[in-house]
């Protein structure tokens, strides 16, 4: 039996999209679209009141143990999960530092089904071999973000329930257009941050100190500190974020790897 089978996983979070009509209303809002309270049925807003408890559990953060669990299951699926424990913690470190930020509802049966059932590219089955971590990350990256827009959506759902229902449809006020035009703004300007950030890491996430490819875990960490007084700028900042994020990173995996041996 290899190493990720004999670590106890977390629980993970059964977290399942919205019903068909809540999950209409959010992208209809999401799109621009005024909702009035006629449009709220108490059905609906019973659907958006249980979801929205469902949503907010899933965004909250996931623990190493859960990850892991993620991962145990998903090695049990594949062809060429890490054995020993040099690289099963290689896997782990890597895994936590690109996705450790990733709320718990992504860690489900459902994202792990979605590997293993990726269509055939060019004659191969991508499901059918152990991910790199940007593939988890582009896999659970969109899930995470649904769930986001479910826990604003579901609010908004649920505060115009609680309006009195309009009997004729009339335009949009002066006020609901500039609320959906700062609704707008605001979308595009979360984008420009995450392509902003997005550009910070691959203009600095790959350095290596001393072109050294080899480094990992602590012996990464222990060389970016002493790196650090030769940085400035936003490399400098960039590379503080990076050095914590290592850190928590090798420490799940000494964690991870210490109640294996225990086992």
């Amino acid at each position: 039996m290899n190493h990720v089978s004999k670590i106890r996983p977390g629980a993970i979070a059964a977290y399942r999209p919205a019903e068909p009509a809540v999950s209409a209303l959010i992208d209809a809002r999401r799109e621009g679209m005024a909702i009035l309270p006629r449009d709220v049925t108490p059905v609906v807003a019973s659907q958006a009141r249980v979801q929205l408890a469902s949503a907010q559990h899933a965004m909250q953060p996931a623990s190493p143990q859960m990850v892991m669990g993620w991962l145990k299951k998903l090695a049990g699926m594949v062809a060429n999960a890490p054995t020993d424990e040099g690289a099963v913690r290689a896997a782990v470190e890597a895994v936590m530092e690109v996705c450790g930020e990733l709320p718990a509802g992504v860690w489900s049966v459902t994202s792990r089904q979605a590997w293993c059932r990726q269509p055939a590219v060019n004659g191969r089955l991508p499901g059918t071999f152990w991910p790199r971590p940007a593939e988890i990350y582009a896999l659970l990256r969109p899930i995470a973000d649904r769930i986001a827009r479910e826990v604003e959506g579901c609010k908004a759902i649920l505060a115009i329930a609680d309006q009195k229902p309009d009997t004729q449809r009339a335009p949009p006020t002066e006020a609901e257009r500039k609320a959906v035009a700062e609704a707008m703004r605001q979308v595009s300007v979360e984008r420009a941050a995450r392509e902003a950030e997005e550009a910070r890491v691959r203009c600095f996430g790959d350095y290596m100190p001393g072109n050294d490819a080899t480094l990992r875990g602590w012996d990464l960490v222990r060389a970016l500190e002493a790196d650090l007084p030769k940085m400035t700028g936003e490399m400098r900042d960039f590379t503080v974020e990076r050095i914590a994020v290592l850190k928590r990173a090798a420490e799940a995996a000494d964690a991870l790897l210490g109640d294996a041996k225990n086992a």
